[in-house]
Formats: C-alpha cells, structure tokens, sequence
C-alpha cells in the first residue's frame, strides 16, 4: 500500500513539473476583486498601479464597498467619498473587461466583507486575486498572480499565492524566484474555490486545539504572531479576522502559500482610517522587476525559519500576554 501512495505522489509530482515546463501561454484569467471603505485617495492610488499592469483589459473588476455604521458620523463622510469616486471611475475608466461594484446594504466589518465577497466571485469563476484599498501594486503583480494560480492549480499542497512578501534576511543559497511558508498572506492573494470553501469559518475545532500543546508550537512555525492572533479571534468578541481563520485552516490541512522573494505589493495604509489600526511598511516598489519564474517547490526550512523573524514578538511582548494570562486566571478563572 505504502508502495503505491509513493508511486501515485511520484506522478502527480511528474504531472506538476511537466505543467510548469510548458507553461500555457492561454488560460482563463482571475478576476481582480477590490475591498473598499473609508479612503478614496488609498483606493484610487491603488487602482492607478493596477492600471498599469498588461493584460487589464481581459480582466474583470470587482470592488466591494462596505458602509460604515449610522452612528459613524466620520466615517459616513469619508465613505460617501470612496462611493462618489467610484461612480465616477466606473463611468470613466475603459481599461478593464468588465467593472462592477456592490455597494453593502449594512455595515459588515472587514471580515464579513471578504468573506462575503470571495465566496461569491471565487465560486463564480473557479479562482480569485484579493486586494486591499491601501496597498499599491508593481507593474507586474497580475502577470505574477494570474501564471502562479494558473501554474499552481494542481499543485495540492498550494492553499494559495502571494504577492506580498515582509522584509527579511533570504538565505543566501536559496536561488529560487518564488518560496514556500506554511502561513497565507493577506495584503495581495489569490486562491482557488476548492480551497476557500473548504475554510470552517467557525474553527469548530479551536477547543481541542487549545489544548493541544504541540499544535499551538507547531502552529506558530508560521510566525509567533499566529497563536495570539488565533487566540484573540475565539476569546475576545471585539476582534474579528477573516486572515487568521483562513491561515487556521491552512495549518490543518498542511498546506503553504507561495511567497515571492521580491514583493509585489507594499502598505500604504499609515493613517488614522484604518480599520485595524497603521502599519509601517518600509519596502518601495521597483521600476522593473524580472519576471518571476515558477518552479515545481518544497519546503525550505531554513528560509521559513528566517521568514518567521519578520513577526518575532517581542520579550516585552511576551511578557506583557503573560501577565495577561495571569490576570485573566485571578480575575476570571479562565
């Protein structure tokens, strides 16, 4: 029996390479789908370094405008802004296939909002490249999102493609353009329906989980973040994550997502509009960059062990979520 789930593994592995070394130069592109909420400059911004990208006009569009709350008076006007702007480019830009926009009926949070709008464009179309209002794209980022969904699509251990990739130091033996982590990305994906619907968006197993030790270590392989980030997900009814329930799953069907070494998307989201606060990316977009080149992957630990660094939590970190823990244990018994 082991004999032949080596032999079958050994195939589909043949199978794979053989796809990538005749990579196909036609094949049904992914629509591009676009949240939207409170920062018509950040939106606008990103959809100019989508415009200058190749192949626009073969790709649909899709933006997905969230409402604020009635009693948010700040954000009801910011929001209006990201609306009338949107009328307006949909009138007005030519450039791709097809633009269509939804306009929320309530007010969903960011979570709801992806979830929502994945599952219905991804199950349309088979497959999906999910950006933010508040990155910025390289003049390259769709040829390298739609060839990796296209390349990867069989690839069963691929949960999905990245197109952003934090700072840090790559091993230098490491010559491959594109690598393999066991944590998704949320700042410019892509995935495929057959993994998306396969999420349990209740992480109904969370209890057993908890209390498995090895699995909270092994979990947090991806990055020392993804534990307390779980954690905050299931206990406290104020924090409301889509990515960490995605990359939950992700850790237990074993699957990665390809990174690039050179990232194609940064953050611009530094101010105070944010609706999970300002992140600081310190990475610019290139001029030019060369084309990536897809490869059949395995797991390299030594970069993983490198890539993980890049969300180290701190000693006063950990400190301060051990004090946490022992006051919650005196005050709540839990």
């Amino acid at each position: 029996m082991n004999k032949m789930v080596k032999h079958d593994k050994e195939m589909k592995k043949k199978l794979i390479i053989t796809n990538m070394r005749k990579e196909p130069k036609k094949f049904a592109l992914a629509p591009i789908i676009v949240f939207a909420y409170n920062r018509a400059d950040k939106l606008e911004q990103l959809l100019t370094s989508l415009e200058r990208n190749a192949q626009i006009k073969n790709m649909d569009l899709y933006i997905f405008v969230d409402i604020p709350d009635k009693k948010n008076r700040k954000d009801r006007r910011y929001n209006q802004q990201v609306i009338t702007f949107l009328k307006k480019y949909q009138s007005d830009c030519k450039m791709f296939k097809k633009i269509t926009i939804e306009i929320s009926d309530k007010h969903r949070g960011l979570a709801d909002s992806i979830i929502h709008g994945v599952t219905k464009i991804v199950n349309k179309y088979g497959k999906v490249i999910v950006l933010e209002d508040d990155l910025k794209v390289s003049e390259d980022f769709l040829d390298y999102m739609q060839r990796g969904l296209e390349i990867y699509k069989n690839d069963s251990r691929i949960w999905a493609v990245a197109g952003y990739c934090p700072v840090f130091k790559m091993p230098g033996k490491y010559k491959k353009d594109v690598f393999l982590v066991p944590r998704p990305e949320s700042w410019g994906w892509g995935t495929w329906s057959e993994r998306w619907n396969r999420c349990d968006w209740e992480v109904s197993t969370y209890q057993e989980f908890r209390k498995d030790i090895l699995k909270r270590i092994l979990f947090n392989i991806g990055g020392d973040d993804l534990g307390p980030m779980l954690k905050r997900q299931m206990e406290n009814a104020q924090y409301n994550s889509w990515a960490i329930r995605w990359g939950y799953q992700q850790f237990l069907e074993r699957k990665y997502t390809v990174y690039p070494k050179e990232s194609r998307v940064i953050h611009c989201g530094t101010d105070n509009r944010s609706t999970h606060g300002a992140y600081f990316d310190t990475q610019v977009l290139k001029d030019n960059y060369k084309r990536c080149r897809f490869s059949y992957l395995r797991p390299d630990w030594n970069v993983i062990w490198h890539f993980r660094k890049a969300y180290r939590i701190t000693l006063r970190q950990r400190v301060r979520s051990f004090a946490n823990i022992v006051k919650n244990q005196i005050f709540t018994g839990k």
